[in-house]
């Protein structure tokens, strides 16, 4: 100990300037993370103290980002991000609005040409810790300690206090306990001096856990090692500014230890990538998952400015006026006499709690209440919209650190695509100007890359899907894939998760075709039917990947030779047979893939009678694969043994094993290929739909025999006839074995359809057509529904 209290008294006086024997080793500035008026404080107090150094909690290893924060292109919010160079890839995130405190400070170190750096752990250690901390806890199987695995990286690196507070003091939530107590108030010192008394009562409550704790010790140190260093360079204590935690705050004293450098050097690290990226609103907001967020960036980025005009008086008012024009642009007029009663009423619960100023739950609820008129449903998007914001960050062009993010955006910037850069949702406009892509050749266009413009945008987007990145999704409908393969419809949104994904796949590759193509390899290694391989195929196409395409190819002719499994052969023809479709858009060579789908479409057929004789679990997924061999069968009648599959479709039908709800599919198929006699169809209506049958399983045969071509089902009275004897016959527990088959069965057919069949009842029942009608087109409102459920038990009606 003697020896320890020698070291650090010979380190008292460094380079010609003192380290404080005692109290702060510097000035001391304790903030909440995302705090507009600690922001607007902090700016006042550089101002007053005019440090020739700002240290800023924050990864240290990151400080030679903070130049590009100063770049006029830069536009908050954005994010330092630094990643682990080896897979899993692992990231940890450090955000940044212009309400910040850290962005305020560091931004005015920079302007006024002063040292600004970071002063917390690296994140190469950070990162290094977690992934230790990780496969120690798997090791031990400790599920207590496990569950704190739950939290993100971030979350654990800026995690928030603490419910308890606003509990104790009788507010809703620890965010509006702190604004009322800390976000409104602009006295010169008031913020500084009252979180630093936070901090101190907070580290006596000793809440975190025993490793939580040793990591914020570690940290501490460390960050006072960082002080001490900053002082050896000939910086005045009394010149050294450091923004913190208020939780951190109060240690930062020379009396506690600092870290040495054997300690320094006894550190785990990991190699890794740091970035400054753009971030959002929504991914600052609670709602997003972000531990260290706020809920309302917008709200706050709003009091933040009015704090820089003087005033936080405006701030309620400004709120509630943007609700209301919403609301206006919405067609829901409010009237300005509207907003000013909103803005008395949440002055008013204000001042019931002796309170400065409305906070946010003050002012929504004022909202709900005066422009929800009576109700707040009809609200509350709006003031969550205003609350949340939709701001998005930029940052300067060559700040991205991976060669994959670079190619992204060039990607972005010749596709045009750089308007959906937006953390909203909107479909992406064709050639056309219609809300879709248009992949044939527009023929009017002045250059090639605006002709096949669409095509590549699509080539790209399904790229980007394949690598999990996402940006865009795929909206194009079923109805649209059967008609033509021309039309993609795609909404995007860019979110910070982009971002991060983006970088995850970069030990994928360099760019994006890249990574797409290595992305597809490693699924081909893992595909574990011939489905999965055909559509690996389909996407390789997609993506415009030839070395892909073929490779999946091959993998689905090896796997098409032994898989024994019906619904992933069938799955697997379907697949390969809308690869043929793409012929005439996407240029592939067919050739390879005509033997392939008949060599799947006979597999299919071989494999269809053992498959049928299956539970009732996994007769949809059956009837469905039929339908899939149906389908192929239609698309190249001359090729395919189409009759053969007629025969096995008859012989699955006729099959007394076979699940009901296939023997159905099978009958409807045939049917609606014009192979199916009446004769023969009603000997198979009356064998599995009559008194004597099985509940479910008649259900089960009237639902596969409605899943195609319902319209000619419509006037075979013999049908009609068997139903109603059917249901009549059932007692209650039978039709509750039954109901479930027979409300997905019914609730299928078109409303013009109900009411042949209503017709056609009310000639078998000799009653009222009129009434039946009535009832068929009533809806069952949610009271009748409820009953019914509680009459038929655990039963799933909501289908």
């Amino acid at each position: 100990m003697a020896a320890r209290k020698a070291k650090i008294a010979a380190t008292l006086v460094v380079s010609g300037q003192t380290v404080p024997a005692a109290g702060p080793l510097a000035r001391i500035f304790g903030v909440r993370h995302l705090s507009p008026m600690g922001a607007w404080h902090v700016e006042r107090y550089l101002d007053e103290v005019d440090p020739t150094a700002v240290l800023v909690e924050g990864p240290s290893d990151a400080t030679d980002e903070i130049t590009h924060l100063l770049d006029k292109r830069t536009k908050p919010p954005v994010a330092l991000l630094a990643f682990t160079q080896r897979r899993p890839v692992r990231s940890v995130l450090f955000p940044l609005a212009a309400y910040s405190p850290e962005w305020v400070a560091l931004r005015w170190a920079l302007r006024k040409n002063r040292v600004a750096r970071f002063i917390d752990l690296p994140a190469s250690v950070f990162l290094a810790r977690g992934e230790h901390e990780h496969e120690h806890e798997h090791a031990e199987g400790d599920d207590a300690e496990a569950s704190e695995t739950k939290e993100s990286d971030t979350q654990r690196y800026l995690g928030d206090p603490y419910e308890a507070i606003a509990a104790l003091s009788g507010d809703p939530d620890h965010d509006t306990w702190w604004e009322r107590h800390f976000e409104h108030s602009m006295t010169a010192d008031s913020y500084r001096l009252s979180i630093f008394e936070l901090g101190r009562e907070l580290r006596a409550l000793d809440y975190e856990s025993p490793r939580r704790r040793q990591e914020t010790l570690l940290r501490e140190a460390f960050m006072r090692r960082r002080i001490r260093d900053t002082i050896a360079e000939g910086h005045d204590p009394a010149r050294i500014v450091v923004v913190c935690g208020a939780y951190h705050a109060p240690v930062l004293v020379a009396e506690e230890p600092t870290m040495t450098d054997e300690e320094i050097q006894k550190l785990p690290t990991v190699p890794v990538t740091r970035t400054l990226m753009p971030y959002s609103f929504f991914r600052l907001s609670s709602q997003s998952g972000y531990g260290a967020g706020n809920k309302a960036p917008g709200y706050f980025q709003a009091l933040y400015e009015e704090a820089e005009g003087g005033s936080t008086a405006r701030l309620g008012t400004r709120f509630l006026a943007e609700i209301a024009g919403r609301l206006r642009k919405a067609g829901m007029v409010r009237s300005s006499a509207e907003v000013i009663e909103a803005v008395r009423l949440a002055e008013g619960m204000a001042s019931m709690r002796d309170a400065h100023a409305p906070t946010l739950r003050d002012l929504e609820d004022a909202a709900a209440t005066c422009l929800g008129q009576g109700e707040p449903s009809s609200v509350a998007r709006f003031i969550h919209d205003v609350a949340v914001g939709d701001a998005l960050g930029k940052v300067p062009p060559g700040v991205l650190r991976t060669s994959i993010q670079d190619d992204f955006y060039r990607w972005v910037k010749d596709l045009r695509l750089e308007e959906y850069l937006k953390d909203k949702e909107q479909l992406i406009k064709g050639a056309t100007s219609k809300d879709w892509l248009d992949l044939r050749q527009d023929r009017f266009a002045k250059s090639e890359d605006a002709a096949f413009r669409d095509r590549n945008r699509s080539i790209f987007l399904h790229r980007l899907t394949v690598l999990g990145i996402g940006f865009a999704a795929n909206k194009t409908s079923a109805e649209d894939r059967a008609q033509s393969t021309y039309k993609e419809v795609w909404a995007a949104r860019w979110t910070p998760d982009c971002e991060i994904q983006l970088v995850e796949n970069a030990l994928r590759g360099d760019t994006i075709e890249i990574a797409a193509a290595r992305a597809i390899d490693e699924a081909l290694e893992a595909a574990e039917n011939v489905h999965a391989a055909a559509n690996l195929a389909r996407r390789s196409v997609e993506c415009d990947l030839s070395d892909a395409t073929t490779a999946a190819l091959a993998r689905v002719s090896s796997l098409a030779v032994d898989d024994g499994d019906f619904v992933a052969v069938a799955g697997a023809a379907l697949e390969l047979s809308h690869l043929v479709a793409y012929k005439d858009v996407r240029r592939i060579d067919t050739a390879p893939l005509e033997p392939l789908v008949a060599q799947l479409f006979l597999r299919g057929a071989l494999l269809a009678p053992e498959a049928a004789r299956c539970n009732e679990e996994a007769s949809r997924n059956v009837g469905q694969a039929l339908g899939h061999l149906h389908r192929v069968g239609l698309m190249f009648p001359d090729k395919l043994d189409v009759d053969r599959f007629a025969s096995v479709l008859d012989a699955v039908a006729d099959d007394d094993l076979t699940s009901s709800h296939v023997a159905g599919v099978a009958s409807a198929i045939l049917l609606e290929r014009g192979l199916l006699g009446d004769d023969v169809l009603d000997r198979r209506i009356s064998r599995r739909i009559c008194p004597g049958a099985s509940p479910s399983e008649g259900a089960g045969f009237f639902e596969g025999l409605a899943t195609r071509n319902r319209y000619a089902l419509l006037s075979r009275r013999s049908l009609w006839a068997a139903m109603s004897a059917f249901v009549e016959a059932m007692d209650h527990d039978d039709f509750r074995r039954a109901v479930v088959a027979l409300r997905r069965a019914f609730g299928s057919f078109e409303t013009s359809e109900a009411r042949k069949i209503a017709a056609l009842l009310a000639e078998l029942w000799g009653g009222s057509e009129k009434e039946l009608l009535r009832a068929i087109e009533t809806k069952v409102d949610d009271a009748e529904l409820a009953s019914l459920q509680d009459d038929l038990g655990d039963l799933d009606l909501d289908l």
